[in-house]
């Protein structure tokens, strides 16, 4: 028997960053392809950087090999395009300079007017409202595109002025599903570190200074002088070698040799998971320009961790300030007061990371985020399949 036309997979082209590497942007593309393969189709272009030799690139350094890359990548969309006349799911949407040309060239060169197209930015445009030049590209875009695909109203809100509201479409991201926490698991941490010895406190980040790593080691050394016990630790990769020993040579002269650790890059799911389940907090005082969601921050909360970060992209809609964690300014005298309290204070740990668990539960487990996608992909298939049958007339 010969399958109805509306039982059939729908198709989209989509482009976007795949693992490896294996980071939020890529991680989040890998698992909406996973989570919506069975009502639909995607034909993938994956534009991860790699070096000639194979190797994964740092963030933020341009290299001149990724011209050409780019130059190779864009002709190959412009192939696809032309051969497949599916919608498209743009998701490497970049608040960047140099992404920013990448989409604009793609936009006047690879993607025809009147194909719909779905926006997806996984990280912050606001850095290109700083710039005149960026800001008429930036509204031209937003002509080009049917919608664009925030994770926070704090990421959409200021460019309405550029970028029409009514395009606009807010849908938060979720997590790979091997770092799902079972309830018996937090069960189990909530029981075991309520009574621990030294507060457990967990990094998670490339090691870069915007998001806020330094000031997090001057606030440990705060609380060491205070006599209170801590353990911090560090996981994510280093940009550039000068950062790694400016990192180790402060660690010696704050004499945090035995309480801080880094682990470098973890790309393993379950290594990560099992740093989240043993840790009381989680702490990201980030300030990079384009931050958005950190998925970090997610991972955090469905291992019931409490949250210690900033009032910085959509961080204030993720956590609640006095409920799952505090939101402060990243200096290191408020860091240390916020870890401080989780351990002069009885039972406060218990309930943020009981609120932060539950929180994740039912705002950003995976089968509510991608039933978001599900339906919203399905509406603009509708629209574009009513605006068709409009022209035809």
């Amino acid at each position: 028997m010969t399958p109805s036309r509306a039982s059939l997979p729908r198709h989209w082209l989509l482009f976007g960053r795949f693992p490896p590497p294996r980071d939020g942007q890529t991680i989040l593309t890998q698992q909406l392809v996973e989570a919506l393969g069975t009502e639909f189709t995607f034909l993938c272009a994956d534009s991860s950087a790699r070096l000639p030799d194979g190797r994964i690139p740092a963030p933020g350094r341009l290299r001149l090999h990724r011209i050409w890359e780019m130059g190779r990548y864009l002709a190959h969309m412009r192939r696809l395009v032309s051969r497949y006349p599916f919608p498209i799911l743009y998701a490497i949407l970049s608040g960047n300079g140099l992404g920013h040309l990448r989409d604009c060239a793609a936009f006047a060169w690879a993607i025809p007017q009147g194909r719909p197209v779905v926006a997806w930015t996984h990280n912050s445009l606001l850095p290109l409202l700083t710039s005149p030049t960026w800001r008429r590209t930036l509204r031209w875009l937003g002509q080009r595109v049917r919608y664009i695909v925030f994770a926070g109203r704090r990421l959409a809100e200021p460019l309405f002025g550029l970028i029409p509201e009514e395009r606009t479409v807010i849908i938060p991201n979720s997590i790979a599903r091997d770092m799902l926490c079972t309830e018996d698991e937090v069960r189990h941490k909530l029981e075991q570190l309520q009574h621990h010895k030294e507060l457990r406190v967990l990094f998670v980040a490339h090691m870069l200074p915007e998001k806020g790593g330094w000031e997090l080691l001057e606030a440990a050394a705060i609380l060491q002088r205070s006599e209170v016990p801590i353990r911090l630790t560090y996981a994510g990769g280093w940009v550039c070698a000068e950062d790694e020993r400016r990192f180790h040579r402060r660690v010696e002269e704050l004499g945090l040799q035995h309480c801080v650790a880094h682990l470098g890059k973890i790309s393993h799911p379950e290594r990560l998971r099992q740093l989240y389940l043993s840790h009381h907090v989680f702490a990201l005082p980030t300030r990079h320009p384009t931050e958005a969601q950190p998925a970090s921050i997610l991972e955090a909360l469905n291992a019931a961790c409490a949250v210690v970060s900033t009032e910085h992209a959509t961080i204030p809609e993720i956590v609640r300030s006095g409920t799952h964690g505090f939101l402060l300014p990243c200096r290191p005298e408020e860091l240390a007061a916020a870890l401080a309290r989780y351990w002069v204070t009885p039972g406060l740990w218990r309930t943020h990371a009981d609120a932060a668990r539950q929180h994740f539960c039912t705002t950003f487990a995976p089968e509510r985020v991608y039933r978001l996608w599900s339906e919203f992909l399905r509406h603009v298939e509708r629209e574009h399949a009513q605006l068709i049958r409009i022209r035809s007339l």
